[in-house]
């Protein structure tokens, strides 16, 4: 092993949207002066398979040549309702009515403390992109159409959602959906209780103003074409096409509601006092150093605690100090030597190592060479010592439900132990491509090295800035083994159309596969929990023989909190914030 730094058709759409979003999040990350990238907008699109409804969403390179018109299947289903008491995985992950939490006996009073890591610049929700405002801070005073499920019940991983302004809703057809919204929701602000209810003119408002094309991160909703107010209680959105993860946009930590009677100049909102509709109010807030919420005790269940203070530490080593003093009663576990009890092994599926062979140039355009390759890792060694037995395997994409990432049974087949392969009868060179991620990263990609090393590939482990990993290694498609994190994520769409696709605006495996393509088209639009499982099943079957890329080691996240707070059962997928609600404080 050797180490070196340096450089080194699909269908017709009826509408396209592109991950902007995303693609500027890898951006950020691979350098925070870079300018953003714009995927190219391909508005000529060659026709393919056109027995389908088209494939929503994102991220695709399409084909400039000229198309016929989008032909598109008529779908009207039966509407389901929640007064058929339609099945729950009918549409699951969603559940159609509101759920009105359990009632514990727990003990009211008292402030939790808690930390956040980053600062955030600005007051407007629709402006913060990051879980410090949205989740870990001031944000919590807002309400969603919908929001993820959490609770003893509730096995993690899980986007599962329920409604949160909602009372229930109902599906008119693939692309049409009608809620009913709770109108007994008040706004509450700093200053008064005695403000206007919640109202489906509220929910359109932030809606759309989170779809405008100015709006940085306007592409969660790159599926919605639009959203009518059906009456005084009733909301309809409209869907460009069928899209599965439709409710995980709405249920979005970021994806707040906002007062419109309230908000003067709908583009900017600095000046405005927040005004939220949840449960909690803002009772302080110092820039850059604290905030925090206070109880509104509103109806028909209000939170157990009477404030939470959120208080911005940047530095590790002081978080780590302020939990261990007993100043802060929640604590993400940063260093995985800690001798902290850990109370929560949170999996995060989409986070951690990815392996990726480049099978557009030898030597892993060749099939037998590449699953020789495969054969010869061994994602338990670098579980065990790259991240202490904190990390699963997986494939590498974001799941709705904790039966998506594939058994033990079912990987451990194609990968050493289990397989013993024979050495190349020549010795093959091959550059390991990977940048400066952390010493995880740094040691899974020696270990994995090592591993192929003693099938007969010759590696170097090429050390590349996190500017060139974008630039020459996604975009480009510059190497031959890709070694490190894997593209930013928030959906099951979000990564299986624009990187496994064949299409894939980042397809950096380069395959071409029209059985994956079908599966993975087919998925997206499948609205019916078990169904759609099925075929995550067959993708992940289907991706372990190909072995064009996956994921030995995902990450976990460790949680430690004090022995005084209970009922806590959260789910921070997709910063959500709603279990702090349920919590109470012993002391």
């Amino acid at each position: 092993m050797k180490l070196c730094n340096g450089p080194s058709r699909m269908k017709n759409f009826v509408h396209l949207a592109v991950i902007f979003g995303l693609v500027t999040g890898f951006v950020s990350f691979a350098c925070t002066d870079q300018s953003k990238l714009k995927p190219e907008i391909f508005n000529n699109q060659r026709s393919m398979n056109m027995d389908k409804a088209p494939l929503p969403t994102i991220g695709i390179k399409l084909s400039p040549e000229a198309a016929h018109p989008p032909i598109q299947e008529t779908v009207t289903p039966t509407p389901l309702s929640i007064e058929k008491e339609s099945p729950d995985n009918i549409l699951g992950p969603t559940t159609s009515k509101k759920n009105n939490p359990p009632v514990f006996q727990g003990k009211r009073g008292g402030t939790l403390k808690l930390i956040s890591k980053h600062y955030f610049d600005s007051l407007d929700p629709h402006e913060n992109y990051s879980g410090a405002h949205a989740a870990w801070g001031m944000g919590i005073i807002y309400q969603r159409l919908l929001k993820f499920s959490n609770g003893p019940n509730i096995t993690l991983p899980s986007k599962a959602t329920e409604c949160d302004v909602c009372k229930s809703w109902q599906m008119v057809d693939n692309k049409t959906f009608v809620f009913d919204v709770d109108t007994n929701i008040k706004w509450i602000s700093e200053e008064s209780d005695s403000m206007k209810t919640v109202s489906p003119e509220d929910i359109k408002f932030s809606l759309d103003r989170q779809m405008a094309k100015d709006q940085e991160h306007w592409n969660r909703f790159h599926m919605v074409r639009s959203i009518d107010i059906k009456s005084e209680d009733q909301i309809q959105i409209n869907l460009n096409v069928p899209d599965a993860d439709f409710f995980i946009s709405l249920a979005d930590g970021r994806s707040k509601l906002l007062s419109k009677s309230n908000i003067s100049n709908s583009t900017k909102m600095e000046s405005v006092p927040p005004i939220g509709s949840g449960p909690w109010r803002l009772a302080k807030l110092v820039a850059d150093s604290y905030s925090s919420v206070e109880n509104v005790y509103s109806a028909p269940n209000p939170p157990y605690l009477d404030s939470i203070e959120f208080h911005i530490i940047t530095d590790p080593q002081a978080r780590l100090s302020a939990y261990s003093v007993g100043l802060i009663d929640v604590y993400n576990i940063e260093n995985y030597l800690s001798e902290l009890d850990i109370a929560l092994e949170n999996p995060e599926p989409g986070l951690g190592f990815e392996i990726v062979f480049n099978t557009a140039i030898p030597p892993f355009n060749d099939d037998s060479t590449r699953f020789l390759a495969r054969s010869s890792i061994n994602p338990d060694e670098i579980i065990q010592k790259a991240w202490h037995n904190y990390a699963f395997f997986s494939l590498g994409f974001v799941t709705n439900h904790p039966s998506w990432i594939p058994d033990r049974s079912d990987w451990e087949s194609h990968f050493y132990p289990f397989q013993q392969p024979e050495a190349l009868k020549e010795i093959v060179p091959i550059v390991i491509t990977t940048s400066d991620f952390g010493s995880r990263y740094k040691e899974s990609a020696e270990i994995a090295s090592q591993q192929l090393e003693a099938v007969g590939f010759d590696p170097i482990i090429n050390f590349v800035n996190r500017r060139q990993y974008v630039e020459k290694v996604w975009r480009q498609g510059d190497f031959d083994v890709l070694m490190g994190p894997t593209f930013p994520q928030s959906s099951t769409n979000s990564f299986v159309i624009p990187v496994l696709h064949s299409q894939g605006e980042w397809n950096t495996s380069n395959h071409q596969d029209s059985r994956l393509d079908e599966l993975i088209e087919e998925q997206s639009q499948e609205y019916n929990l078990e169904k759609r499982s099925e075929i995550i099943n067959n993708i992940n079957i289907h991706l372990l023989e190909k072995s064009y890329r996956f994921m030995p080691a995902t990450q976990k996240s460790l949680w430690a909190w004090t022995e005084d707070l209970k009922n806590m059962h959260p789910n921070f997928s997709g910063f959500e914030y709603s279990h702090w609600e349920r919590v109470w404080l012993d002391r």
